[in-house]
C-alpha cells in the first residue's frame, strides 16, 4: 500500500464531508473541517509508524478518523438542535415522563439529562483545531480548544424550576458564573412578568446558556432573552437550553430573536388547550422539588 497515495484518497473523500458541514459559531469554526481533521491526523499517522505494516495505523478503524458533531438539527429549523438520541438518554427521558417515577427518579433523571444538554451546548460553542502530541511513538492527535468557563460563559437561570439545572450545571464546572432572572405570570394578562434580575459584570463579553427545563409557549424565555440582550449581550451569543419543547414556543422565540440557538433534550407534539406540552412531563418543578 502507498501511504502518500492513501493520504491524498482519504483527503479528497473528507473535502466532500467538509462541504456539507454546517457552520458553528464565528469564522474561527469554519477552519474545523473533516479534512483538516481526518486527513492531517491519517497523515501525521504514517509518518509517526513508517516501521509498521502499511495498515497498522488504519486497521481496525479508528474513531479519531470521523468528524465530531454538534447536536442534531430539528428539520425545518437551522438554529434548533435536539440532544443526540441514544438508548441511554431516551432511557432518562422516560424516567423523567413517566407519571409513576418517585420523586428521587426523576430527581436523579433530570440531573443526568442536564449534564448530557450542558456537554452538548458546550460542543456548539466557538474551538480551535490543535495538534497534540501523545506519549505514544510521538504519535499526533488533533483536539479542540474551548472556551474557557470562567472568562467566556455564563450559565443563566430562569427561577425556580430552572435553578435545578443550572445547580447541575455548575456542579460540572464550578467555575462559570450563574445569573438569575426572576419571571412571573400576570394572572389577569397571562403575559410573564420581570421581577429581578442579576448578571455577572461582565456579561455583556460572554456566550450565554440560558436554561429553563421547559420551553411551553416561549413567553419567559423571551422576556428572559430580551433582559439578556438589555444587558449587552448579542444575541447570536445566547444558546437556550431546555429539556422538553413545544414547536409553539421555539418558533415565538425565533420570530422575537432569530439569531439565538435553541438546545432541547426533546421537542415534543406541541400544546393541549391548557398550554401544557404534549406528552411532556408535567409540572418540572413541582416534580423536582417535591411540592
Amino acid at each position: 500500500v502507498h501511504l502518500p497515495a492513501m493520504a491524498r484518497l482519504l483527503r479528497g473523500a473528507l473535502k466532500g464531508l467538509a462541504a456539507s458541514r454546517p457552520l458553528m459559531f464565528g469564522a474561527a469554526a469554519a477552519a474545523t473541517s473533516a479534512a483538516a481533521i481526518g486527513a492531517t491526523a491519517f497523515a501525521e499517522g504514517g509518518q509517526a509508524s513508517g516501521k509498521k505494516p502499511a495498515d497498522w495505523y488504519i486497521k481496525p478503524w479508528t474513531s479519531f478518523q470521523q468528524e465530531p458533531l454538534m447536536a442534531d438539527l430539528v428539520p425545518g429549523y437551522d438554529r434548533v438542535h435536539v440532544m443526540r438520541r441514544t438508548f441511554y438518554s431516551v432511557h432518562l427521558m422516560g424516567r423523567l415522563r413517566d407519571i409513576a417515577s418517585t420523586r428521587e427518579q426523576f430527581v436523579d433523571a433530570a440531573r443526568k439529562v442536564s449534564v448530557m444538554l450542558l456537554n452538548e451546548a458546550i460542543g456548539m460553542l466557538p474551538h480551535t483545531p490543535r495538534s497534540i502530541t501523545t506519549p505514544v511513538d510521538g504519535a499526533k492527535y488533533i483536539t479542540f480548544d474551548m472556551p474557557n468557563p470562567h472568562d467566556e460563559l455564563c450559565v443563566v437561570t430562569i427561577m425556580r424550576a430552572a435553578t435545578s439545572m443550572a445547580d447541575v450545571m455548575t456542579r460540572e464546572y464550578p467555575e462559570i458564573p450563574v445569573g438569575t432572572i426572576l419571571i412571573q405570570r400576570n394572572e389577569e394578562t397571562a403575559e410573564p412578568v420581570l421581577f429581578y434580575s442579576k448578571f455577572p459584570s461582565d456579561v455583556a463579553d460572554r456566550r450565554v446558556i440560558l436554561v429553563d427545563p421547559m420551553l411551553a409557549t416561549g413567553g419567559s424565555v423571551k422576556e428572559a432573552i430580551a433582559t439578556i440582550r438589555k444587558a449587552g449581550v448579542q444575541e447570536q451569543n445566547i444558546i437556550v437550553v431546555s429539556i422538553v419543547a413545544a414547536p409553539e414556543g421555539v418558533d415565538a422565540v425565533l420570530k422575537i430573536h432569530p439569531m439565538v440557538r435553541i438546545l432541547v433534550g426533546e421537542m415534543d407534539r406541541g400544546l393541549n388547550a391548557k398550554k401544557y406540552i404534549v406528552p411532556g412531563l408535567g409540572d418540572f418543578g413541582d416534580r423536582f422539588y417535591g411540592t
